[in-house]
């Protein structure tokens, strides 16, 4: 399985708690765009096959870019790739960004997939996070956005907040329930070093996040999709059967995929590239037609601390056989004497186990402790 991911690095502003690489100067838009287009070009033989059977946009706010923006990155895509058929092409965007005019454009190029940024439905919780949107954007996105076929559809939403109390959270996940969404990606806010919300935590500007409100978001969650037919195959996501963003799941399988655009990475299964985050630097490089700004090539324990990292996030876990048959049997003696000795952590199913749900939201953790 191929993919492709395409990294948009700008945004109309930055929301407190956000660590992914993007600006709010757009001076470089058009710059960006041509050598995202110049590096699919250099790029083009990364990939050991040529058929995508996936694509994802993501930023940064990929909605930001204009039609002409946008009809020439899927150009260069379609000179160099052959995409399969029924290939998933997922696109991030932003609820003010949605209207009839793009969604009709989104319809045109081919993209079957959108993912958007709601975060919440409750302006005052918005405002907190400093989003660019507010609770009717939202609703309107989602009914606009269905109305014209989107029915392959993501939202994003984010728990954990300071004033979300565990009665606001229920009632977010009512009005996600009641739009019929197939997918949703939740995530507990965290404060990553650097953003504005470390800043604004560490000048008490902002209240301290409370552990125990999120571990209680989390298991409400869990229960409440679990209840309404979905099915958490990743910690963070939950889909209806067959729902499944198959760009993820490509990430998460440990699968080969060719990331463009600042800050984007690349993994062959035998090394990872990566690119500048920095809008300058990395257009420098796509002008001298470097190819990264850097490689790391992986050992074998690397390779099996991603495998372990990954399969422990997912509901289909850890194959023993896999284990066995890629890395060796030093390192699947290493995995069994774990598993023995903390058998509570997990649930086995033939040749594979999980992490049982209530470890769910340590699996980070016990990925470390499986760490060669």
């Amino acid at each position: 399985m191929s993919a492709l991911y395409i990294h948009i690095p700008f945004c109309k502003q930055k929301c407190h708690y956000c660590n992914f690489f993007s600006t709010v100067s757009i001076k470089n838009k058009s710059e960006i765009v041509e050598a995202i287009i110049s590096e699919i070009e250099q790029q083009k033989n990364y990939l050991q096959s040529n058929i995508l059977e996936t694509i994802y946009f993501g930023g940064g706010t990929p909605s930001i870019l204009n039609d002409n923006e946008l009809y020439s990155i899927f150009k260069k895509i379609h000179e160099v790739f052959v995409l399969k058929k029924n290939c998933e092409i997922s696109f991030e965007a932003n609820p003010d960004d949605i209207t009839t005019d793009k969604l009709l454009l989104y319809k045109q190029l081919g993209i079957n997939r959108l993912s958007i940024g709601i975060q919440s439905f409750n302006d005052t919780i918005l405002k907190k996070l400093n989003r660019s949107h507010n609770s009717k954007d939202a609703i309107s996105a989602i009914e606009l956005s269905k109305k014209y076929g989107f029915d392959n559809l993501n939202i994003d939403l984010i728990y954990g907040i300071p004033g979300l109390s565990d009665k606001l959270w229920k009632e977010e996940l009512n009005i996600f329930l009641k739009f019929n969404i197939p997918h949703l990606s939740a995530y507990s806010l965290t404060i990553e070093p650097k953003t504005a919300l470390d800043i604004l935590i560490k000048k008490k500007k902002y209240p301290n996040l409370i552990e125990e409100e999120s571990i209680s978001h989390f298991n409400y969650l869990i229960k409440f999709l679990e209840r309404n037919g979905f099915n958490q195959y990743e910690i963070s996501n939950f889909s209806k059967l067959g729902k499944e963003s198959k760009h993820n799941c490509n990430y998460w399988k440990n699968q080969p995929y060719l990331g463009v655009g600042p800050s984007a990475n690349s993994f062959n299964i035998v090394s990872r590239q990566w690119n500048h985050s920095s809008i300058n630097l990395y257009l420098e490089n796509i002008k001298l037609g470097n190819e990264y700004k850097a490689k790391e090539v992986l050992t074998l324990d690397d390779r099996f601390n991603e495998y372990i990292m990954l399969g422990l996030r997912t509901s289909w876990g850890i194959d023993f056989n896999i284990i066995k048959d890629t890395f060796g049997i030093k390192y699947k003696n290493h995995l069994e004497t774990y598993f023995n000795d903390n058998s509570n952590y997990f649930q086995k199913s033939n040749s594979n186990i999980v992490l049982a749900r209530n470890y769910r939201m340590l699996a980070d953790r016990i990925a470390s402790e499986l760490f060669k």
